[in-house]
């Protein structure tokens, strides 16, 4: 049995849900008579009458009630089958507007630029490298690169892009001085240097049998900057306790010591923050996998 065209089967769905041949013919910007000839030769094809017809109105009878709802569901199927395939052959395009943090912007993902703009060469990039806060979709961004925290608002969407230890170091020549701690009991007897959002009492989190294991800790030094923790630590001021991207080339180059690292907790991770749309914008939807497959995949 041959099958109607899918025309056909548009038309009969267009007088179903209009009611009128003429109402049908203008949302498919054809002419009734086409519409007419279209539903009797449907008819003839399956051999019922789908539609009961007076000289006043027409109304689906109970063979037609039940194959609309069939091709209701036909064409739906269609119309899904094709934003399928065009979500996957067309080309992401357009500017990408994308905020990310200074240093760890500059470390991890100003370096695959390139290579994204290469792969996708119909995206213009548009980036803005801030630690301020940025309002996503006030400010008109794509892609806001963030550490851990609350969204500020349901109309936004995280993705995690990379999971990363925080770790514990210190500079060869304070070391040298002060010796290393083999335990985080022994940070007491150690100048901390403290990063932190808050004033209450410091304290540093590790792990200890699979359980965060919280020790307090104190130095000459106390900020809201992980930046200026670090750059104590190089300056041999003391122990500092950072998110490994803002101290990897510094660990790998031996200006800084990683210590404790039995101890440490998998607990600083990076996200990509978006806009909730029901429909992503293929360019963000490229980008974001972009970062999760090339940032995600750096071993720490």
């Amino acid at each position: 049995m041959s099958h109607p065209s899918t025309r056909s089967l548009e038309m009969f769905d267009a007088v179903a849900d209009t009611g009128s041949f003429r109402a049908a013919a203008e949302r498919l910007a054809v002419s009734p008579s086409a519409v007419s000839k279209a539903i009797s030769e449907l008819e003839a094809r399956l051999g019922a009458r789908l539609i009961a017809r007076t000289t006043r109105s027409l109304a689906l009878t109970e063979a037609g009630t039940a194959y609309h709802a069939s091709v209701s569901s036909a064409l739906a199927t269609l119309d899904e089958g094709a934003e399928t395939v065009n979500s996957v052959t067309a080309a992401p395009r357009g500017v990408l507007r994308l905020a990310m943090p200074v240093t760890f912007g500059h470390m991890y993902i100003a370096p695959l630029l390139p290579m994204f703009a290469a792969k996708y060469p119909e995206v213009r990039l548009d980036v803005t490298a801030s630690d301020a806060f940025v309002d996503v979709v006030g400010e008109g961004f794509d892609v806001v690169i963030r550490g851990a925290g609350t969204l500020p608002d349901s109309a936004l969407i995280a993705r995690k892009i990379m999971e990363t230890p925080t770790v514990v170091c210190a500079s060869p020549a304070y070391i040298e001085t002060h010796g290393a701690p083999a335990h985080p009991d022994e940070l007491a007897d150690h100048a901390c240097l403290v990063a932190t959002a808050t004033q209450s009492i410091s304290e540093w989190v590790f792990d200890r049998d699979g359980a965060a294991y919280s020790v307090a800790v104190s130095g000459p030094l106390r900020s809201t900057s992980l930046i200026v923790a670090r750059e104590g630590a190089l300056a041999g001021m003391g122990i500092a306790r950072v998110p490994y991207h803002f101290a990897g080339p510094e660990l790998e180059s031996g200006r800084l010591v990683r210590l404790l690292r039995d101890y440490e907790r998998q607990e600083a991770a990076v996200y990509a923050i978006f806009p909730a749309q029901r429909e992503m914008a293929l360019k963000t939807r490229a980008f974001i996998d972009f970062l999760v497959a090339e940032v995600g995949s750096v071993r720490l």
